[in-house]
């Protein structure tokens, strides 16, 4: 059933949503792309998360419009302060140069982005996967440490079985989610909240069988890992900080529904 449930509602978005290929050329930041330039755009980032998330819960005019507002407004003044930097960055900069015409016509072309070249990888898989031999450290570490011990259960208190779900608890529990998923999802979770009374009796059904068999589908212990770099000036190859994002976040909702 869980093959079932991924095979669905892929096919299903790839008949509404065709597929299509996009090229995406790796660039670096731009020179004037400094703290401020950074904090304007994150602003921009969350204000417009604020407005997708306002809309989508169906609130009233007044608040929709105001979170729409404030996003446009912050947009504007990030699309001003862009282009003052960059004014004033190559104004500084030929300034700078006048007095070199070699050093003028270098950075003439860097403006004018001619003669650049496609940026190679500089981190294999091999040297990124060594950032995550410090699992296997830390089983080498604790290999020779006691068992654990346990202490027993009070008299008269058991679980011998879980509680079967409802239609209306999957409901519930994937309105509750946030609006983030994992790369492994078959579905967006903003898209599954919409047509979550459709497949509701379907994800029932297969959480009931789980707690039943006692199986876990094995196609839902797949995990997205993002490496974000702690802090600038780090090593990426020996430095980042895995952020681990599994698919399927409804199931933790129904575990203690159930």
């Amino acid at each position: 059933m869980a093959a079932v449930y991924d095979l669905e509602l892929t096919r299903l978005l790839d008949q509404l949503i065709t597929a299509r290929q996009v090229v995406r050329r790796p660039r670096h930041s731009d020179p004037w792309f400094d703290s401020e330039f950074r904090h304007a755009k994150r602003l921009g980032r969350r204000l417009e998360r604020r407005y997708a998330a306002v809309r989508r819960r169906a609130a009233d005019d007044a608040e929709v419009n105001a979170a729409k507002t404030a996003w446009y407004d912050q947009r504007r003044s990030y699309r001003q302060l862009r282009q003052r930097k960059c004014t004033a960055f190559w104004s500084e900069r030929i300034d700078a140069d006048r007095a070199d015409p070699r050093k003028l016509w270098r950075s003439m072309d860097v403006l004018l982005g001619r003669g650049r070249t496609s940026a190679a990888p500089s981190i294999h898989a091999d040297e990124f996967c060594q950032f995550f031999s410090e699992v296997a450290k830390i089983r080498a570490a604790t290999d020779g440490a006691p068992s654990p011990s346990f202490s027993s259960v009070r008299p008269g208190v058991s679980l011998r079985t879980f509680t079967s779900v409802s239609a209306d608890d999957v409901v519930d529990a994937i309105r509750r989610l946030p609006d983030k998923c994992s790369a492994a999802d078959p579905i967006p979770t903003y898209v599954m909240k919409r047509i979550s009374e459709i497949i509701a009796p379907f994800v029932t059904e297969l959480f009931n069988r789980s707690l039943v068999s006692g199986r876990f589908p094995a196609g839902f212990k797949e995990a997205s890992i993002t490496p974000v770099m702690k802090k600038s000036g780090l090593d990426p190859r020996t430095d980042p900080f895995p952020i681990c994002r599994y698919c399927r976040s409804c199931w933790n909702e129904l575990w203690c529904v159930s």
